[in-house]
């Protein structure tokens, strides 16, 4: 029974093959795939390699273009260079995000910046595909986007604005001190032109946040503010004054103005000086201590801060010419240094409005002459050729076209277009790259009305 068993089994392995086919060579697995004898083994062999190889080099090069794009913070002050940077930046497609942020309030608690970023991502890639975009580049430009969404502690730490560039390869952000107009733009360069107004401005000011003790010295711009410590400083009239008693009836003041060490003595024999005095002698320390530090060298705005009437006081012994004359009365010492900045922009705001005013007035001096102009077919070509000392720009404004430079023609459409630049954008960067100021203005401020104003150079 057995040997009846195996005879079958032995003719199927056997039909169909020669004799003696198997008598050296193993068997194989029935369900193993054999190749046709005539087929080009070796040609196949090839090609499974090379797709095999071309697969894995599309994956690596993928994951090495996909990964390499980090997100960066343009953390510090927006320099020129760095205004020019982001504008001439020109491998599109570009993305442009601007948001207003908050950062305090329900605001923060409802995630409503994280919302709002995450509506600006979806409108991007909704734009880059009309655009025609490959969706592997859409993908790695927007995923460091919506990784941030992710980052809880990111939105909880915004200031009052943010904008967003993004490229392919490129993501790049910035914290901004003021709310901007939401905006969300595919071109092939960044929108650059609402960052103009935050851009580091040379002027600055001194505030001195006076009191009976702990006077506080600060250092501030159009950007921030920063606390000095000065050596030296008095911490109140203690430090200044201090009184003995010489035979009953003889009071001096230690430590004179500069730190020599002297000693001034208050009318021997007629009693104790009164608390202006101790104050007067406190605050003229104290005026002492940052001209040394600070004040000798410099002419810029010292703004005082302090109780009614310590301020004029403090006028009255200081040596520093340029004491703003408005000050900022009440006791500040319980505010932070946010509080108090903010409370003395805005009654600094004239001496930042200075160069503006000195631009107005010198337009309308130069208003009969060709060396102003309203007229923006003349104004954009001349901020590509170094002409324009002063730009104005209406706020919101957009002029849709093209510029050749290098024929000096200009087409303006009547219209947006998603494949034409944004003129006035291009004619910001161009003064600001040729060493002009640019002001953006509402309406009704500009010096003529008009899209655009400027003062040529010549």
């Amino acid at each position: 029974m057995k040997q009846d068993r195996e005879k079958p089994s032995k003719a199927r392995v056997d039909k169909g093959k020669p004799s003696g086919a198997n008598k050296s060579e193993p068997e194989l697995p029935s369900d193993l795939p054999v190749r046709h004898p005539n087929r080009n083994t070796s040609k196949g062999e090839d090609f499974s390699k090379a797709a095999s190889t071309e697969s894995k080099s599309r994956n690596a090069t993928y994951t090495e273009e996909f990964t390499k794009t980090a997100r960066e913070e343009l953390s510090g002050n927006l320099t020129k260079q760095l205004f020019i940077e982001l504008a001439g930046y020109n491998e599109a497609p570009c993305v442009s995000i601007l948001l207003p942020t908050h950062k305090a309030g329900v605001e923060v608690n409802e995630q409503v910046d994280m919302t709002a970023f995450k509506s600006a991502l979806q409108q991007a890639e909704k734009l880059l595909k009309e655009k025609g975009t490959d969706q592997i580049v859409i993908k790695k430009m927007l995923t460091p986007g919506y990784d941030l969404l992710r980052e809880e502690k990111f939105w909880y730490q915004q200031s009052d604005g943010l904008a967003v560039y993004v490229a392919d390869g490129y993501f790049k952000y910035l914290k901004l001190r003021a709310p901007l107009i939401q905006h969300v733009e595919v071109n092939s360069s960044f929108y650059v032109s609402p960052l103009v107004p935050f851009m580091v401005r040379p002027e600055y000011f001194y505030i001195l946040d006076i009191a009976k003790k702990f006077p506080r010295f600060y250092r501030a711009d159009a950007l921030g503010i920063e606390y000095l410590q000065v050596p030296g400083l008095p911490t109140g009239v203690d430090d200044v004054v201090h009184f003995e008693e010489k035979g009953g009836n003889g009071l001096f003041r230690t430590g004179g103005k500069g730190g020599t060490g002297s000693a001034n003595f208050h009318g021997i024999g007629a009693g104790r000086p009164d608390e202006k005095e101790n104050i007067q002698a406190y605050l003229d320390e104290v005026d002492e201590t940052i001209w040394q530090s600070h004040l000798n060298k410099e002419n810029v705005p010292l703004l005082l801060a302090g109780q009614d009437f310590l301020i004029p006081i403090y006028r009255s012994v200081s040596d520093y010419k340029h004491i703003w004359p408005e000050a900022l009365t009440g006791n500040h010492h319980q505010q932070n240094d946010s509080e108090l900045y903010n409370e003395a922009m805005v009654t600094m705001k004239p001496y930042f409005e200075q160069p503006l005013k000195r631009a107005l007035e010198d337009y309308g001096n130069k208003s009969a002459t060709e060396l102003t102009s309203v007229n923006v077919s003349k104004i954009i070509p001349a901020t590509y050729y170094s002409k324009v000392s002063h730009l104005f720009v209406k706020k919101g404004s957009r002029i849709w076209g093209t510029f050749n430079e290098q024929e000096n023609k200009l087409d303006i459409l009547d219209r947006e277009s998603d494949t034409m630049e944004d003129l006035i954008d291009k004619a910001v960067l161009k003064t600001i790259q040729n060493g002009g100021e640019v002001y953006f203005m509402e309406a009704n401020e500009m010096p003529e009305a008009g899209e655009l104003a400027a003062i040529f150079r010549y």
